[in-house]
């Protein structure tokens, strides 16, 4: 993945300072001679719109997002914020005037800034201030003042707090009030530039000392660069936070979220004084130092899936490889092309007006879908569907183009959309938040509605849907910022959705494309759970039936990318792909268990000799109810009071209670009681209560049968006596001063069991 560069200097009469892109393919440029133009890529044209007053030229400028109007639910008004050298901000909107002027420092006006919510935006300048505004230009607070140049600024994603640049200090400060600001030493020099990544809450900051550093919220360092051959002029984060682009004299670089460089592409430039990624991430347009604009588009950028390889060679054409076949075609767009995605054997290109479906290996006529939303951000596919997520919305489509459903949320932001954050299925589409990091929004896919939204305890991480031909097999795997993993059993209509705990101290995972195994990222330890779901019914079972795997060797920053059959893929932080192999058996074991071929599976088993495929076949046994095949299961786990009691259930002649002491046999306490309920057996019912120690339940059902209260108490009696305790229930207390008679009470009991 690099950058082709083009320096665009027949547009440039004058020096270029500032820059910024609007969401039609179009470039607003400051220049130094005071005006204000427009140059549009489509139609290569360059129009001027505005000058500003003769004794100022433009410093900084920053465009109002779509996104940030739709939120504050504004019109076209007052998109663009300008700063200029007369300690003025500007605000303007498209056409060709000045909507607003407003004396706001003294002497240079360094940064202006809209809030990621729209609502507000902020100044700083040369006389060391920071004040913040309102979106019409009222001036709210200075949120700081001191005697030192403030040369950069940024917000976070919720726009509670800003970073800003204060000689060799960096500064994280809450707007709200009464807390203390976090001041880091960043660099040996003065720091020039900063950005606050909206996705993935990372600082990246560049100085004179020539280094770029990334940080945390916290101001905790992350990475730090090598030093480079001059100062670091400019920097910016790619919406999603997957890249971050970093320039210094003559020089582009191209770098991943942890601060490794990708690509380094040469310019004749000298330095870039701003850089400006375009809405679709696809472009960055680079203000320079010898007062030409430059606009970079992102090529080679490749898809692989099987045997087949999409590179993006240039900014109209693809080249797609079958490398079994050593079959080698060539693809040509009338536009450029914005994103690609390639998974079950489809090929899915968006340019920037139209959506282009090939079916795999045919690549000669695709399906065309014209696009209303030209902003595309993603694309994510299934096996029946594909979902194009656009700036303003998300449409699903069949493979044969025709439109499914467009779902909706609050708060919906697709540009700053991060791949762990959304994840669809044949029938279910989740997405979290964007400002709520503790909800999940889920969506039945045909026909549209809405189910009921997840709400965690903590910020989610990672979201990833099971991929399941079976319509009532709805899970979702979770990681929040505690890097805990859970399992999420997805209800149908407004029924609530139950979540399961699986694991602590993850950090990436993927379910797998055909078995529904999980494979998850613990620190430097791949582990990948035969059948996560066997969690829903027995813990023991779910933790012996993983494979582990120890990849120290390629270091701790791993993330996954894929598993696809026994293979999981991985990539590190400087871009290198690992490739995985989980059992080759487990495919086999899950076909045999869903064609009920237990032989099979136990000549599986004997022959593999793996305690983890015993536990999933235990499992698995268990829930279809052959007890033969399970009780062979544990005595090979060593399982043997399980195994014993398989065998007192088969002693078992009333069916009733073979079943509930299968659904016991499984942890399924309620569903072992309500069978027992079901078919009349109350005396056993309230006894299976009383021996699991539920006393509170076991009351209950003598209460509300009127029947067996004598024996219930006469129970929790010698429970208390037994383990020398006191009654301190207040719902046994009420039957302190119940006399009973034991022998009578005994004899009811050796009745009933007689009658049962």
């Amino acid at each position: 993945m690099r950058f082709k560069s083009t320096v665009l200097k027949e547009l440039v009469d004058q020096t270029v300072v500032c820059i910024g892109w609007t969401g039609n393919d179009e470039i607003i440029i400051g220049r130094s001679d005071s005006s204000i133009s427009k140059w549009s890529q489509a139609t290569k044209e360059n129009i001027k719109l505005c000058d500003l007053s003769d004794q100022s030229y433009p410093i900084d400028l920053h465009m109002l997002s779509n996104t940030q109007r739709l939120i504050n639910k504004t019109t076209g008004i007052e998109q663009i914020l300008i700063t200029s050298s007369n300690g003025k901000l500007h605000l303007m909107s498209k056409t060709s005037k000045i909507d607003k002027s407003i004396d706001a420092h003294e002497g240079n006006v360094t940064v202006g800034r809209w809030s990621p919510d729209g609502s507000t935006l902020l100044t700083a300048g040369e006389d060391g201030c920071i004040k913040i505004w309102s979106r019409i230009g009222m001036l709210r607070t200075k949120l700081v003042i001191n005697g030192e140049p403030i040369l950069s600024a940024d917000w976070n994603s919720d726009s509670s707090k800003i970073v800003y640049t204060q000689h060799d200090m960096l500064c994280i400060k809450s707007l709200k009030a009464n807390i203390k600001p976090i001041r880091i030493l960043g660099h040996s020099d003065i720091i020039l530039k900063v950005s606050w990544c909206k996705a993935n809450e990372f600082i990246v900051s560049g100085g004179e000392d020539c280094y770029y550093k990334i940080w945390d919220a916290y101001g905790n360092s992350i990475f730090v660069s090598d030093k480079l051959a001059y100062p670091v002029t400019s920097l910016n984060w790619k919406s999603d936070g997957n890249l971050l682009v970093v320039s210094y004299y003559n020089t582009i670089l191209l770098c991943n979220q942890y601060g490794i460089i990708l690509s380094t592409d040469y310019v004749d430039c000298g330095s870039v004084n701003t850089l400006c990624w375009s809405p679709d991430g696809t472009q960055v347009a680079a203000a320079c130092a010898n007062g030409k604009l430059m606009v970079s588009t992102l090529i080679e950028r490749s898809v692989s899936e099987q045997n087949f390889n999409c590179l993006i060679t240039s900014r109209k054409r693809m080249i797609v490889k079958d490398i079994l076949n050593e079959t080698k075609e060539n693809l040509d767009f009338p536009e450029r092309i914005i994103h690609v995605a390639m998974k079950y054997n489809h090929l899915i290109v968006t340019t920037c007006t139209q959506c282009f479906v090939y079916q795999m290996p045919n690549l000669n006529t695709p399906q065309i879908i014209n696009l209303k939303d030209t902003n595309v951000f993603m694309i994510n596919l299934t096996k029946k569907y594909f979902a194009v997520f656009s700036l303003n919305s998300v449409n699903i489509y069949t493979f044969d183009c025709k439109l499914v459903s467009s779902p909706k949320w609050p708060n919906m932001q697709c540009d700053v959309l991060q791949t762990n954050h959304v994840s669809i299925s044949d029938h279910v589409l989740a997405v979290r938040d964007q400002l709520n990091d503790k909800m999940v929004h889920v969506f039945e896919i045909m026909p549209l509605s809405t189910l009921q939204t997840i709400k965690h305890g903590f910020s989610v991480t990672d979201i990833q849907l099971m991929s399941t031909k079976s319509q009532d097999k709805r899970f979702l795997a979770l990681i929040d910022s505690s890097m805990n993993i859970f399992i999420v059993h997805i209800g149908h209509n407004n029924e609530k959705s139950k979540t399961y705990k699986l694991g602590s101290m993850f950090h990436s995972m993927c379910w797998n494309n055909q078995t529904e195994s999980l494979a998850a990222l613990q620190y430097t330890n791949l582990i990948v759970w035969y059948d996560p779901l066997l969690l829903l019914n027995d813990q023991i079972l779910v933790r012996k039936a993983l494979e582990k795997s120890d990849l120290s060797f390629y270091g701790n920053k791993l993330s996954i990318e894929s598993y696809w059959d026994n293979v999981v893929s991985m990539i590190n932080t400087d871009s290198v792909k690992i490739s995985v192999q989980v059992s080759p058996y487990l495919e086999a074991m899950k076909n045999y268990i869903g064609a009920n071929k237990w032989m099979d599976c136990q000549n599986v088993c004997r022959n593999v000799n793996n305690e983890a495929m015993w536990a999933l076949l235990a499992g698995s046994a268990v829930l279809a109810k052959q007890l033969d095949t399970a009780e062979e299961c544990f005595l090979a786990i060593g399982q043997n009071e399980r195994a014993t009691f398989i065998q007192h259930i088969k002693t078992l002649s009333d069916k009733t209670v073979q079943e509930s002491s299968l659904a016991l046999l499984t942890g399924n306490t309620s569903e072992a009681e309500s069978i027992l309920l079901r078919n009349g057996y109350t005396f056993k019912a309230v006894m299976f209560n009383v021996q699991i120690y539920n006393w509170k339940r076991a009351l209950e059902l003598a209460l509300k049968h009127k029947k067996y209260l004598q024996i219930v108490i006469y129970e929790r009696r010698n429970y208390l006596e037994f383990y020398k305790k006191q009654e301190t229930s207040d719902r046994f207390l009420k039957y302190s001063d119940m006399e009973i008679n034991n022998e009578d009470v005994l004899k009811e009991i050796e009745k009933e069991n007689q009658q049962n």
